[in-house]
């Protein structure tokens, strides 16, 4: 089971107010209706604009979110926060090619924005184009040599290459620089098993439980690990212990399955494959066959 992990890091939420015509303070942030007030009192605001466009973001409105921020980006071309803000809800809708589109902007004005150059790079890993987000990783490390969250997405996507060696390398640079990043021990698990360093990759799984205790997927991912090594007894406890996590996670129920299976215990294997079916998994239909033969002797 491999399920890489990654995040952008989007714009804060931050509030504007010096055009508005009048102002809040902390214990009382504006609403909807005030920045439409504002608007209505300065239809040239383009901070009213862009903070309406936060508030509609929070709200999970996406869609009227972007038509606020173009309308502050009409009015104040230069303010590159808003050009950021757009970014990240289009990200929400999975509009990366946009996304991209205003992260060049911000790149264009200021190249020295590493965090610009990271959150392009994710965009670009979203699309499959992993080499301009190898490239775009790349150059946030050069600005920010000590940019752990680069380094880490970097490792991923050279994984995705076929690099483990480079990608186990740059995973290793993460947790120097961030040893509390449970993602980054999980992804090298992944790239550890790939190799068929299992002790390796059942350290790595462990210590990000260690981090994270509620991380379904490092312990789905190791009880893949504990299969390799016919330890079935173990195997079986971390695929339960993710089910109960995450319900969800259709893999850890065909996977269990089929520890089942080995343990001889074939109802329990065939009703976990019953329910990875339902969740939406390519069950393997001659394990169905193999599994309902068991269940019918």
């Amino acid at each position: 089971m491999k399920t890489f992990q990654q995040s952008f890091l989007l714009a804060t939420m931050v509030f504007f107010s010096a055009s508005w015509g009048f102002a809040f303070d902390d214990n009382h942030p504006p609403t909807i209706e005030d920045l439409n007030r504002a608007i209505a009192i300065n239809p040239r605001s383009a901070d009213a604009y862009y903070d309406r466009g936060i508030l509609w973001q929070k709200q999970g409105n996406s869609t009227k979110a972007i038509a606020d921020f173009s309308e502050a980006i009409k009015i104040n071309p230069d303010d590159l926060g808003v050009y950021e803000a757009r970014a990240g809800a289009y990200i929400s809708q999975n509009n990366f090619t946009q996304a991209i589109a205003d992260y060049n902007k911000i790149i264009e004005k200021n190249p020295q924005d590493a965090s610009t150059y990271y959150n392009r790079g994710l965009a670009f890993a979203s699309q499959g184009n992993t080499v301009q987000a190898v490239s775009d990783f790349t150059q946030a490390i050069r600005i920010n040599p000590d940019y752990a969250e680069s380094y880490h997405n970097r490792g991923i996507t050279l994984e995705k290459q076929g690099d483990l060696t480079q990608a186990i390398a740059d995973l290793s640079k993460s947790i120097e620089l961030d040893p509390a990043l449970a993602q980054a021990y999980y992804n090298r698990g992944i790239c550890y098993e790939g190799q068929g360093r299992f002790i390796d990759a059942i350290n790595d799984f462990s210590k990000a439980i260690e981090l994270n205790p509620q991380y379904a997927e490092s312990y789905a991912n190791r009880g893949s690990v504990y299969v390799e090594q016919d330890d079935l007894a173990q195997a079986r406890y971390d695929f339960t212990k993710a089910i109960e996590i995450n319900p969800q996670i259709a893999q850890a129920y065909n996977d269990r399955a089929i520890v089942y299976y080995q343990l001889k215990e074939y109802r329990k294997a065939w009703g976990d494959l019953q329910k990875a079916a339902a969740l939406g998994y390519a069950v393997d239909p001659g394990l169905v066959g193999v599994i309902k033969k068991a269940v019918d002797r």
